[in-house]
């Protein structure tokens, strides 16, 4: 049993150098810590895939079971973009309690109540954009930045086959003030389910110190990182097989000599 723990801890510590180090985090949500790569492909805000490879150069992340975004970004001109990608795998209904979420704190200022440093843009029943800044105790709608570009439509994708919600979204980041590192949550709503509000952190929208962490890699995504985490992990589940067949094996053989059996292994 030692073998096999020393083995698997090997295992993790291999993973753990496949990780980009984040640099200073501040107060967030434990364990919700994610990379916002590179664009490599510039992909056409239409709430569709254009191409099957206009969103593979960013981190995919999972939003409850059902939701999975990813956010890219560039230099463009004068300003920073970010790009984001949200699909909502389970929702292909258009209800007017329907909402995209994203919450920004630009500084990483937290606080347990948002501040001026901070935004929340809602997208509701797939039709309207409302912004929305800090106070210091709660929300208060402001006028929508011109930097922010949006699109969503029912359609299917190379991630999903099923038609269902895509959203396409471009931000400026002096339209919102993000800053290369920022507290971020992203939540979606189904008004025709009875699964909830599916978050990413699955926090409280108005607490940012609760939010998670994402933050600018200045290199493209790199091209293994799937595989190599894929690879990672079988390698854990095979080291754990191994060792509990193996023990099956001697138990099997023990058995077979108490009871006369001949064992053939």
């Amino acid at each position: 049993m030692k073998r096999v723990l020393f083995a698997i801890f090997c295992i993790m510590a291999l993973c753990s150098l496949l990780l980009v180090n984040a640099g200073t985090i501040k107060a967030a949500e434990p364990g919700y810590v994610r990379t916002a790569y590179f664009t490599s492909v510039m992909p056409t805000i239409d709430g569709a895939w254009t191409s099957e490879t206009e969103w593979t150069d960013g981190e995919v992340t999972m939003v409850g079971e059902d939701g999975a975004f990813t956010t890219t970004w560039d230099l463009g001109g004068v300003s920073v973009t970010t790009r984001l990608l949200v699909e909502f795998f389970s929702d292909n209904t258009t209800d007017a309690g329907d909402y995209w979420q994203i919450c920004f704190d630009g500084d990483q200022s937290g606080g347990t109540a948002p501040q001026a440093s901070d935004f929340r843009i809602d997208i509701v029943g797939h039709t309207t954009l409302t912004v929305y800044e800090g106070t210091g105790s709660g929300w208060t709608v402001v006028t929508t930045p011109s930097g922010i570009e949006w699109y969503n439509t029912v359609s299917d994708s190379p991630t999903n086959s099923t038609s269902h919600w895509i959203l396409e979204m471009t931000i400026l980041n002096n339209a919102v003030a993000l800053s290369q590192t920022r507290n971020f949550r992203l939540a979606v709503y189904d008004d025709n389910s009875t699964a909830g509000v599916l978050a990413w952190p699955p926090t409280d929208r108005d607490v940012p110190n609760v939010w998670g962490i994402e933050y600018y890699s200045q290199n493209p995504i790199p091209e293994s990182f799937g595989i190599a985490v894929f690879v990672i992990l079988s390698s854990v589940a095979v080291v754990v097989s191994f060792f509990f067949l193996r023990k099956r094996s001697k138990a099997a053989s023990f058995s077979s000599r108490k009871t006369g059996e001949i064992n053939y292994t």
